[in-house]
């Protein structure tokens, strides 16, 4: 039976240096949906347009980068027809990622909704009667793009010219801690969503070991960072086919719960944001977790300094919404006797204002590695 990938992405932006920052697959067969797939992503670059999306710098600071799902996301849609709304725009934007990090992908010929229907999404789906809940997020709009195919697909007398996704995988890797949107979200009872994910499709492989079996599927139940209680039945019944006894298991989950620890310090930053997300993910592993001690100065520790070299990096937003150009920011830091500096290095700079401190742009890394201190744009307008 031929199986179709139905993929949506939320991006940075349109151009070859934008990457991904969210994606979801949904799997079509038997013109039904079976199996569903997705991921927060962490650019590691600045998010200059979340007003669209609502994905923050902060939001997938947590999230594992694309170089960490590749190889899951590949033995996911490896040998599916491809499915997108514009499917032009996706196509180039999964190539661009497979291009960074070195690896080969053909997508085949795929099959474009908008392209077949000629209406947007948002029309595409009233025309057949669909409710998108959550316009803008890959799932919800994969769901829909999936919805509006499966009508397409009972109006045509056949699918000839298809050519489906073909890229090498590695079925050893070991599986990255995914992270929905969901996961901020205290209802664990969106969770189910993952189980049924699991349960409906292929489900974990044992030929990948037991322990890095466990850990698949854990992975996959803990994208929300919850487990409900249908999850944790699953786990332990998966758990038990394996041969795996309790005290594996909770070795496991520690395990597991470092990973996303270091995953979170991986900045030398743990924002407020990944603080709530460790703590989730601890209690529901049954595990503890002490949030470091606060490592950037306060507000009221630290003061402007004539003569500090002071770098400014992101899309500044000022305190009535406008954006504030680096210009503008450069020229408040000069009236201020601050020396405004384009670069940040151990000896040239002394402060970096950054659009958003959580950022992973290549400035905030710096910064952080060299112990440079980092505030935000409101921070520094409140300081002069």
């Amino acid at each position: 039976m031929k199986r179709f990938a139905v993929i949506d992405t939320e991006t940075t932006g349109f151009g070859k240096t934008d990457r991904l920052v969210e994606i979801a697959v949904v799997l079509v067969a038997g013109n039904e949906i079976v199996q569903e797939w997705e991921t927060l992503i962490n650019p590691e670059r600045d998010i200059s347009n979340s007003n669209i999306h609502g994905i923050t710098s902060e939001l997938v600071s947590l999230a594992p980068t694309f170089a960490e799902i590749k190889s899951e996301l590949s033995r996911f849609i490896d040998g599916t027809v491809m499915v997108a709304h514009n499917i032009s725009f996706d196509q180039r934007m999964l190539e661009q990622e497979f291009s960074r990090v070195k690896e080969n992908i053909d997508l085949g010929v795929g099959f474009c909704t908008l392209q077949a229907t000629k209406l947007k999404l948002e029309a595409a789906c009233k025309e057949y009667g669909i409710t998108n809940v959550s316009a803008h997020r890959a799932l919800t709009d994969a769901r829909a793009t999936a919805l509006i195919f499966i009508k397409v697909l009972e109006q045509l007398d056949s699918m000839e010219g298809l050519i489906p996704i073909s890229v090498q995988h590695d079925s050893q890797a070991k599986s990255p801690q995914l992270l929905s949107r969901a996961a901020l979200s205290q209802d664990h009872k969106s969770g189910q969503q993952n189980l049924r994910r699991i349960i409906r499709g292929l489900g974990p492989s044992e030929e990948a070991g037991p322990d890095l079996s466990y850990l698949d599927a854990l992975s996959s139940v803990m994208s929300d960072f919850a487990i409900t209680t249908d999850e944790l039945k699953y786990l332990n019944d998966w758990a038990e086919t394996l041969g795996l006894g309790s005290s594996k298991q909770e070795e496991l989950h520690s395990s597991f719960f470092n990973q996303i620890v270091k995953a979170a310090e991986r900045d030398n930053y743990i924002s407020d944001t990944e603080k709530m997300l460790l703590e989730k993910a601890a209690k529901t592993l049954g595990l503890t977790y002490k949030a470091p001690a606060e490592t950037d100065q306060k507000n009221d520790q630290f003061s402007l300094k004539p003569g500090m070299k002071v770098c400014f990096t992101g899309t500044a937003i000022g305190k009535n919404g406008e954006e504030l150009t680096r210009e503008t920011l450069e020229v408040y830091a000069t009236k201020k006797s601050l020396i405004p500096v384009s670069s940040v290095t151990k000896k040239t700079c002394d402060l970096l204002v950054a659009a958003d401190k959580s950022s992973m742009s290549g400035k905030t890394k710096k910064a952080r590695d060299y112990g440079i201190q980092v505030i935000s744009v409101a921070e520094f307008l409140d300081l002069i």
